[in-house]
């Protein structure tokens, strides 16, 4: 029998201090990934960015984030639900809503010009008591991306976080108790290299934490997933958003 249970676990890295929507018209990369992250999730510290569906990732969607009340000079347009592979680090198959997402985002300007663009990058996994945590990546450090086997496009992860949930999961018959774990930060892109990926025929991944490095092969990656983004380059950057 599985019991859920309440309990304050408090995260290995915390968002900074004083963090708020207020920034310079043009923040370093570095405070605009933390700026990403928090409107992304502010809907709570597990409101994930993806949305996970019971059988899977739920159906890929453009949002903008409410920036009504904010000062920012900056507004966010991001793609949700967007899974790279139903394939884990450890070599299984998830069959929920699980796994590494890599959700575009567009960073703009109040009057609609393009400032930045990447993803929010976010693997969903969780840890077990017994079983440790196979498919947690650790710290994110960098993620590279094969484009049709020969164009190679690398790019640092900034902000990176690991936050795990206050709701514990607790098995009295093997005695164990899991919790779900969140691994995420931000990429950014030059917008040829996001024309690049939208554009391409096959992609492979490879992204490098602080516990392993895992590399998806192109014929692991969800098919949805280059769909995806090339309806959002096509909606927020070819045609001027």
């Amino acid at each position: 029998m599985i019991h859920s249970i309440a309990a304050n676990r408090r995260p290995t890295h915390r968002l900074g201090k004083g963090l708020d929507r207020t920034a310079p018209p043009v923040p370093g990369p570095w405070r605009m990934a933390m700026l990403l992250i928090a409107a992304a999730v502010s809907a709570g510290p597990f409101s994930p960015l993806s949305a996970q569906g019971l059988f899977g990732p739920g159906k890929f969607k453009i949002e903008a984030t409410d920036d009504r009340f904010s000062t920012s000079a900056t507004t966010m347009v991001i793609g949700r639900n967007n899974r790279l592979t139903k394939k884990s680090p450890a070599g299984g198959i998830y069959i929920n809503g699980q796994g590494l997402y890599l959700n575009p985002v567009a960073v703009k300007s109040r009057d609609g010009n393009l400032v930045q663009i990447g993803f929010l990058v976010e693997n969903q996994t969780d840890i077990d008591t017994n079983y440790g945590s196979p498919n947690s990546l650790g710290a994110l450090r960098k993620v590279s991306f094969l484009v049709n086997g020969t164009k190679l496009i690398a790019t640092a992860v900034t902000a990176a976080d690991q936050r795990f949930s206050n709701a514990i999961a607790y098995n009295t018959i093997t005695n164990s108790a899991s919790s779900a774990l969140s691994e995420r930060g931000m990429i950014f892109l030059k917008t040829q290299d996001m024309a690049v990926l939208a554009n391409a025929a096959t992609v492979a991944v490879q992204i490098e934490g602080t516990s392993q490095t895992w590399t998806i092969e192109a014929k692991d990656i969800s098919k949805p997933f280059l769909a995806n983004v090339r309806a959002f380059y096509a909606t927020q950057v070819a045609s001027g958003g």
